[in-house]
C-alpha cells in the first residue's frame, strides 16, 4: 500500500542562515546562528541524486551490462532558484551570499572575487570559515513522514537579478537568486526556528525619484540588473563521503541589465552614447531616501525602439564595467 504522507507546496517555508561570524564551508549552520525568514515568493528545490556515467561496451556484446554503470557523486553540484520580495534584508542577504558584502551599502568591486573577504580570491576551501555561504532549510519539504525538512549547506549565490516594472508585481522590486552548492541536501527532523521574520515593505519603482543615464533624466517603465559568475566544485576528497576540496570561481563577475524608458528629449540627448563611443557612462537609479543604485561605467548594447504600445519606449540594454582592477562595478545603498 502506498504511503499516506505528502507535502503541500503552500506549507513549505524557507529559512536562511545569515551571520556576521564565520562558519566552516561544508558545515551546516546551527540553531545558535542567526536565521532569517525572508519574504520568499517562489522557489525550486534540490534533491540528493547522482548522475549516471556509462563505461564503454565490450566488443561482441550487443547490450549494456550492469558493470558499465557508475554513479558519479564526486561530480555533483546542486542549484535551486529563489524569488524574494525586494526588501533590504533580502537584497543584502543575497549580496552577502554572492560576493561577501551584506552591509547597508553592498558594493560589487572588481577585486571581490568569490567573496571570502580576501581580495581577488577565486577559491573557497572545505573546512575554512567564511561568512559568504549560507545554510537553507526547506521546512516541511522532506519526503519522510518524520524527517520532514530539507537542509542544504554550503550555499552561495551564483547569479541574481534585481528588477522593477510598472506593469508587474504591483511595481515592487523582485530579487531572483540562483543558489549553488557542492554539498548534498539532507532530509532531517529539524527544530531550528527563525530569529527574525522579514515583513518590511519591498522597494518599488513608484518610489523612484531620480533615474539618470549619462546625466539625462529618464522616466522608467522597467529596469533590471543581473549579476553572475561561473562556479565549479574542486574534485572529491574520497569516494565514500564525496566531499569536495572546495569551490572555484571560474569566470569574472558580469553585470548586465536593461532600462526601458519613455522615448523623449532625454533619449535624443543620449543618442551619441547609444551610437557608441566605447566609453562607460553613469547610470543612477535612486529613491529620495533608502535606495541608491549607482553604475559608474556602463556601455549600451544595441538599443532599440519599442513601438508595441500606445506610445513609444526606448529599450536600453547595458553592460557594467569596472574602471580599474579595484573600482566598483556597481554600488547599492538600501535601507
Amino acid at each position: 500500500m502506498a504511503e499516506t504522507n505528502f507535502q503541500a507546496q503552500p506549507n513549505i517555508s524557507l529559512l536562511f542562515a545569515k551571520d556576521s561570524s564565520t562558519t566552516a564551508l561544508g558545515t551546516a549552520h546551527v540553531a545558535a546562528d542567526n536565521w532569517l525568514a525572508l519574504p520568499v515568493i517562489s522557489f525550486t528545490m534540490p534533491h540528493d541524486s547522482a548522475a549516471l556515467d556509462v563505461g564503454p561496451a565490450r566488443s561482441g556484446t550487443l547490450a549494456q551490462l550492469e558493470n558499465q554503470g557508475r554513479h558519479r557523486r564526486g561530480l555533483n553540484t546542486w542549484t535551486f532558484d529563489v524569488s524574494f520580495k525586494g526588501t533590504p534584508n533580502a537584497v543584502l542577504g543575497v549580496c552577502q551570499w554572492a560576493f561577501g558584502d551584506g552591509a547597508s551599502s553592498a558594493d560589487l568591486n572588481a577585486n571581490l572575487g568569490i567573496g571570502t573577504g580576501t581580495a581577488n580570491a577565486a577559491t573557497m576551501t572545505h573546512g575554512t570559515a567564511t561568512a559568504n555561504h549560507t545554510t537553507v532549510i526547506f521546512q516541511n519539504a522532506g519526503s519522510d513522514a518524520s524527517a520532514n525538512d530539507i537542509v542544504v549547506r554550503g550555499c552561495i549565490v551564483q547569479s541574481f537579478t534585481l528588477k522593477e516594472s510598472v506593469d508587474a508585481d504591483g511595481g515592487q522590486m523582485i530579487c531572483d537568486a540562483t543558489f549553488w552548492t557542492a554539498y548534498p541536501p539532507t532530509e532531517a527532523a529539524n527544530t531550528i526556528t527563525a530569529d527574525a521574520t522579514d515583513y518590511a515593505t519591498p522597494k518599488s519603482i513608484f518610489s523612484k525619484s531620480t533615474t539618470s543615464f549619462n546625466s539625462e533624466a529618464l522616466l522608467l517603465s522597467s529596469w533590471e540588473l543581473t549579476t553572475s559568475r561561473s562556479l565549479e566544485r574542486i574534485s572529491s576528497q574520497d569516494y565514500s563521503s564525496y566531499l569536495p576540496f572546495g569551490y572555484a570561481q571560474t569566470s569574472p563577475w558580469e553585470a548586465t541589465g536593461t532600462l526601458v524608458a519613455k522615448r523623449d528629449d532625454s533619449i535624443y540627448d543620449a543618442l551619441s552614447v547609444m551610437q557608441g563611443s566605447s566609453t562607460g557612462v553613469n547610470i543612477s537609479i535612486d529613491e529620495s531616501s533608502g535606495f541608491t543604485l549607482d553604475i559608474p561605467d556602463a556601455m549600451t548594447d544595441a538599443s532599440t525602439v519599442d513601438a508595441g504600445g500606445s506610445y513609444l519606449f526606448q529599450t536600453i540594454p547595458f553592460r557594467a564595467f569596472a574602471a580599474s582592477t579595484t573600482a566598483a562595478i556597481w554600488t547599492l545603498a538600501i535601507s
